[in-house]
């Protein structure tokens, strides 16, 4: 069962201004986020990549692979019904395994934000490059990372409602052109997807492969509860809106595969599936249509990740005198006004200095680490009484989910992850310090 309004995890200590978060979101706003963190501009590109690792059969994978993902968002629903505070992970980790882990914990979920906003940065420049190629010029490409970032900061620091409208607005702006494409495809239906996609792929399938990339087509839901502090009522509505958004997301892109593939049969031989496949049934505009839905639903998915990141930044210094800055709120927009800025102020210039692939990598090592301590962190957090329950067999295949993922990193990300917790010791010990100092 659902726990009651009232109960609370571990109440984490004041920030330092002394002026609380606004509760401004309701549950449907928190669908739309939930749906706005995962569907990104990769679902434009998902039907090529899943057809080029298993072939026809690639028409089932959004249901099949959704499966584990389910088993996950599981975990993180039980978890996030015991907490109104804001840090998602983090406080799980932390009400369960300590300081230290939960610290490690926002850490690394803190560097998936980051690295994904400079990411998506990049790409939407790369995207918008091909509407207008001036903009992949090297001037014009440090302006426009500059003042996408900057601009989604500066709605963010007026207040949450103004962050959470702008996330409303482009996660419709994102879907309307994908539900016009699978309308009219449906509608239209050249070809049959269906009699093909019943042959199993072949010895040489790389499985693993493919499901890690499905896990990563769905990530972002674990990021929902971090802005708990600015929900309604959250330990009711994160669980409900996790679960019913990863159902959305399910069907959207399965829905998705199947139009991509009635259109061009043969997927692996585009770049850009989504957008050829609606020039072959609508004309150039088509292909325009997705193209820009494809560039507001990576500024929908930056304009969250500035929500979650500056979360994320809050809850890891509460309780740190040497942090304190970042959880001063400011007295009239009620938002952690440096939080905001550093985290902005850190991923432009690793925008303007990577590359969308290698900050991608960094992003999917460290949200490895939030789906593993999260599910290992569910029953220990089920000994608190109340909450959204789950069945204990739940969680430990959602630890061995995670582990298996873990196991089929490469040597470099294995050693990306090694990096980065260490950089987070680090910084634990400075918190630490200044604690002890205060």
């Amino acid at each position: 069962m659902l726990a009651c309004p009232g109960m609370s995890g571990s109440v984490a200590e004041p920030p330092a201004s002394g002026v609380s978060l606004v509760r401004a979101v309701g549950f449907w706003g928190l669908v739309a986020m939930c749906i706005n963190a995962v569907v990104g501009s990769g679902v434009f590109l998902l039907p090529r990549e899943t057809f080029a690792l298993l072939g026809p059969f690639s028409l089932w994978a959004p249901v099949l692979f959704a499966l584990p993902v389910f088993v996950l968002a599981l975990c993180f629903a039980s978890a996030a019904s015991h907490f109104q505070e804001p840090g998602g992970a983090l406080l799980y980790a932390r009400t369960a395994f300590g300081d230290f882990v939960g610290f490690e914990t926002g850490w690394m979920n803190w560097l998936a934000r980051v690295s994904s906003l400079a990411a998506l940065a990049n790409g939407f420049v790369v995207a918008l490059a091909r509407l207008w190629p001036a903009a992949a010029e090297q001037g014009m490409r440090a302006t426009l990372i500059v003042l996408t970032l900057g601009g989604l900061g500066l709605i963010h620091a007026l207040g949450v409602r103004y962050g959470a409208g702008t996330i409303y607005a482009f996660t419709a702006g994102k879907l309307l052109p994908l539900l016009f494409f699978i309308v009219v495809a449906l509608w239209v239906l050249p070809s049959n997807p269906l009699p093909a996609s019943f042959t199993l792929p072949g010895e040489e399938t790389r499985w693993s492969s493919a499901a890690l990339f499905m896990l990563f087509a769905y990530a972002g839901f674990e990021n929902l509860g971090v802005p708990a502090g600015e929900y309604k009522n959250p330990q009711r509505d994160v669980p409900l809106a996790l679960l019913v958004g990863i159902l959305a997301i399910a069907l959207l892109y399965a829905l998705t595969q199947f139009a991509a593939m009635a259109v061009l049969p043969d997927l692996a031989a585009t770049q850009t599936p989504i957008a050829d496949a609606a020039a072959a049934l609508v004309g150039h505009w088509g292909a325009v249509l997705v193209t820009v839905g494809a560039l507001l639903s990576m500024l929908g998915t930056n304009s969250g990740t500035v929500l979650e990141g500056s979360r994320l930044l809050y809850a890891l210094s509460l309780g740190r005198p040497a942090f304190g800055a970042l959880s001063r709120v400011h007295a009239r927009f009620r938002t952690p006004l440096l939080a905001i800025v550093v985290h902005v102020g850190i991923a432009i210039p690793m925008a303007l200095a990577g590359s969308f692939a290698k900050l991608a990598l960094l992003s999917a090592v460290a949200r490895l680490t939030t789906y593993l301590v999260t599910s290992a962190a569910v029953p220990f957090l089920a000994r608190r009484g109340g909450g959204f329950r789950i069945p204990i067999w739940v969680a430990l295949l959602g630890v061995l989910i995670s582990l298996s993922f873990f196991f089929n990193l490469a040597l470099k990300q294995f050693l990306a992850a090694v990096i980065a917790i260490a950089l987070g010791a680090l910084f634990y010990l400075v918190g630490r310090v200044g604690r002890s100092a205060g």
